[in-house]
Formats: structure tokens, C-alpha cells, sequence
């Protein structure tokens, strides 16, 4: 790799770049995605793949050739929040309450949470408080990426500790996923910021000197009615969990910086098996983070290695620790290493652009403009919660004998792809199994929310459900305003 220190804009589009790199190389073989193909072999090319789904109802989804899953979608709700402004209240009123209609691969803690959000109440507060504060997944680590790029032109760590800490919380309670979140926010930020070429093992000893900027409990003045409710948990005592949490990723970043100085003798399996990502905990959040600064330090030189190494690992939570280590290593190295094949990742350009806009001087301002200009040249857009969408066409599969699953692709003004699913039988009206969702859209004549079929009206606007009529509609304009 050549000496020169890619500039701050550079690395965040690596980061953000290699993050969905790292998730579509690693999404087809991650045992929770239910791959109909097992054993897949290391390759350099992203792949199509069959995926087995559950919602709205069993059926076999195709997957395109690098394709990603949720841990890139939440990487840009989070985006889209953020450039919005007062990104709490879009992230949990519109962002997430929508991303239910056209999630990927949503892990059991941030689908309840979103589902929580939908309803209007944060998931601490409600009678799943138990599961929530049990939750140490890395749900949380992996959307945390923007908060670090939206701060690269204001160094500020404790406001950027804050800001992951109130975003990981929405979802996540055990201080699993809650430290592993700000571990990782600590070592993007700590890259980025780096103007000299990172010496061996440099990123671990900076992590270790920085566990009080990353480790410490939530300030009580910011989080207290947070930390009460944690301290309300039955399963153990939350301060001592805390503290154990983040004793045992200093013993594992101190195991990783011993490690490391073996040189060419290092066994990567050895090392990650150390640090459980083949356990039963191989989704935790710390583990994810730990696997990805090992990876990021031992291929600082050779970021497409680090990054097929854990997207290729039997066992292990390949797209998330693919994509949390492909962070790091565009952090580091920029752009310009990543290989033509892997530029087709999904929204290649809308990545590009998110960040653009992340990083500029005013996001909201620089949003507004662009969303002006591609609305000049396109006409067909429609209005959603989240912003201006058109819809790119529809195909139907098979769900059983007398079911169909019609799923439309729909393109946002930034760029995003999304997949919309809606579960009918093979007649004329469409039917809504029992605790499933079903995709509503907006009729223009009344703005009431009524089902129809994406066959019968493949174009019409996508929208909420029928009891949140009264505060989420709008398009992207609405929430540029605010805050």
C-alpha cells in the first residue's frame, strides 16, 4: 500500500464504502441468513444466492451479486437521520418504524425495538424491559458508523460517546452491545483522525490507552432515568455487568496486542476463536468489535484480505464482522484500494453520496439541493415517511400453494434500493396473516392509508399503517426542516 494518508472525505467514503462491502460478502454465509446453498468457498466476487424468509410468510427470495443486508440498511437510516437534524426523534418516529417494510435479515432485538418505535414507546419502557436490557447483540454496532462521520469537522469525544450511546440504547440494553458500539465509534474516529501511517498493532495499544473515553457508564446527567430502569434488572446487577463487560474486552484487546507481535506466525483462527466469534456468543457486540480490530490491525496493508478473511468464516457472524472490519480498513486506507469488482455493491453512488453529505458543512442545506435537482429530472417520485421513492418494478413468488408474495423494488431520491413485500392468495384480494405486516399505500385523494395490491397498483405511494396517520407522514423536505 502506498504511504500517502488518504484525506479525511476519502476515508469516510472508504468506511462507509468497505462497511457495505464487508456486509454483502459476508451476508451468504452467515448461518441466520438461511443460505439454501451451504459451504460456500472464498471467493473475490460478490454472488446471487437463494435466501429462505419467514415474512411475510415463507417463500425463497433471490439475492443479487452484492446485495447487503440490515446491518447496511441501519447504517443509512442512521445516515438519513442525521442529515435530517434532531436524528433521535427521526430515527426512532419514521426511520425505523418504516425500515420494518423492507428489512433484510433483522436480528430479534432491533426488530422489537422497531416494532416498540412504531408504537411510540421506547422498548425500556414497555413489558419487554427484560429482553431488551438481555439483548447484547451487535445491532448496535453495526449503524454507528455515520455518527463518527457526521463529527470528523468537530472533534468531540464525549459528544460522540453520547450520540452512539443514545443511538445503541434504542435498541440494545446489555452493556455487550452498548460498549461494543462506542469500542468501535473510538477506533473509527481514532483512524480517521490519524495523519501519519499507522504503525503495527498501533490501533490496539490506541483503544487500550482510550478505554475511558469508550468504557465508562452512561453520565447519570444525560441517562439517568435510563440507568434507573437498567438498574431495575433482575438478572444481574447492571453497574457490575458493566464493569465485567468492559474488563474482559481490555483482557481481549491486551490478548490481540500480544497476539500480533508473532508477525507471519499468527493463526487467525487461533486468535478468533480466543475471542468467541465461533461460540454461542458469536453475535455479541464486543466480540463483533474485538474480531474486527484484530482483523484491521493484522491487514492494515492488505484491506481486501482483512475484509474476505471474516466474511468467509464458518461459525462466525460473517456479514457484520465483515462489515465492521471493512469500516475500519476504508477508515484507514481510503478509497482508491478497493477493487473494480467490489465497486458493484448496492447504491454504490447513494453510499458515495450520504457520506458527501455527512461530511459537508451544512448536511441539511446540501440534502435540500440535491433533492431538488433529482426531482427536476425525474417525475414518477413518490412521497413516503422517509423521503421522495419511485418504484422500479414488481415480481411475485411463491409462498405455499394458494399464497404469492409480491415484492417491489422501490429507489429513493438519495439513491437506496429497498424491497417492499406483500403477503396475498392467489385471488383477486389480498389477505394478512395474523401478526404479520403488510405493506399500506397512500391513495392522493384523501391521504387515507388503505391495502392494495402492488399487481393491481404496482406504482402508487408506499406509507405507514393506518394508525399512525397523525404524525408520520412527509417526505424528505418535512424533516430537513426540522430540527
Amino acid at each position: 500500500m502506498s504511504a500517502t494518508i488518504p484525506t479525511k472525505m476519502e476515508k469516510c467514503k472508504g468506511a462507509m464504502l468497505a462497511t457495505a462491502i464487508g456486509d454483502a460478502l459476508g451476508w451468504p454465509n452467515e448461518l441466520r441468513a438461511k443460505n439454501m446453498v451451504k459451504n460456500s468457498k472464498a471467493n473475490d466476487y460478490f454472488v446471487e444466492w437463494t435466501r429462505r424468509c419467514g415474512r411475510p410468510n415463507w417463500h425463497y427470495e433471490k439475492i443479487l451479486p452484492g446485495e447487503y443486508s440490515d446491518d447496511t440498511q441501519m447504517t443509512l437510516a442512521v445516515a438519513r437521520s442525521l442529515i435530517a437534524g434532531n436524528w433521535e426523534e427521526i430515527l426512532t418516529k419514521k426511520e425505523l418504524p418504516f425500515w420494518l417494510k423492507y428489512e433484510r435479515g433483522g436480528g430479534k432485538a432491533i426488530l422489537r425495538a422497531a416494532k416498540s418505535c412504531e408504537k411510540g414507546a421506547p422498548l425500556w419502557k414497555t413489558n419487554y424491559r427484560k429482553d431488551y436490557f438481555n439483548a447484547g447483540g451487535n445491532g448496535a454496532v453495526m449503524r454507528i458508523l455515520p455518527h463518527v462521520i457526521a463529527a470528523a469537522r468537530t472533534p468531540d469525544i464525549t459528544a460522540l460517546m453520547t450520540n452512539v450511546i443514545k443511538d445503541a440504547i434504542i435498541t440494545h440494553g446489555h452493556p455487550r452491545a452498548i460498549l461494543g458500539a462506542a469500542c468501535y465509534a473510538f477506533a473509527l474516529d481514532y483512524l480517521l483522525r490519524k495523519d501519519t501511517v499507522l504503525g503495527y498493532g498501533e490501533l490496539v495499544t490506541a483503544v487500550l490507552e482510550g478505554q475511558k473515553g469508550w468504557g465508562d457508564l452512561p453520565n447519570p446527567e444525560q441517562f439517568g432515568e435510563w440507568l434507573d430502569a437498567a438498574g431495575q434488572h433482575h438478572d444481574f446487577e447492571y453497574t457490575r455487568e458493566w464493569d465485567n463487560v468492559r474488563a474482559n474486552m481490555v483482557r481481549q484487546l491486551e490478548y490481540i496486542k500480544a497476539s500480533l507481535k508473532k508477525g507471519l506466525m499468527l493463526d487467525d483462527a487461533g486468535v478468533l476463536t480466543r475471542l468467541e466469534c465461533f461460540t454461542k456468543v458469536n453475535g455479541a457486540g464486543d466480540v463483533a468489535v474485538l474480531a474486527a480490530i484484530y482483523l484491521a490491525s493484522r491487514y492494515a496493508n492488505n484491506p481486501s484480505i482483512g475484509i474476505k478473511v471474516p466474511a468467509f468464516l464458518p461459525g462466525a457472524d460473517t456479514d457484520t464482522i465483515a462489515s465492521i472490519t471493512g469500516g475500519l480498513l476504508g477508515m484507514l486506507c481510503g478509497e482508491n484500494w478497493i477493487p473494480i469488482g467490489w465497486r458493484a455493491v448496492q447504491d454504490y453512488e447513494c453510499l458515495v453520496r450520504i457520506t458527501e453529505l455527512l461530511i459537508s458543512d451544512n448536511s441539511k442545506d446540501a440534502a435540500r439541493a440535491f433533492v431538488a435537482g433529482a426531482k427536476e429530472q425525474e417525475k414518477n417520485w413518490e412521497s413516503t415517511p422517509i423521503g421522495m421513492m419511485r418504484s422500479l418494478g414488481a415480481i411475485t413468488v411463491q409462498s405455499g400453494k394458494q399464497e404469492m408474495i409480491n415484492i417491489t423494488k422501490w429507489q429513493s431520491l438519495l439513491g437506496q434500493t429497498m424491497y417492499f413485500k406483500e403477503y396475498k392468495l392467489n385471488s383477486d384480494e389480498p389477505r394478512k396473516p395474523e401478526g404479520k405486516t403488510q405493506l399500506k399505500i397512500w391513495t392522493s385523494a384523501n391521504d387515507e392509508r388503505l391495502p392494495v395490491s402492488v399487481q393491481q397498483e404496482p406504482a402508487r405511494k408506499i406509507a405507514l399503517r393506518a394508525s399512525e396517520r397523525t404524525n408520520q407522514k412527509g417526505d424528505f423536505h418535512d424533516y430537513l426542516k426540522k430540527g
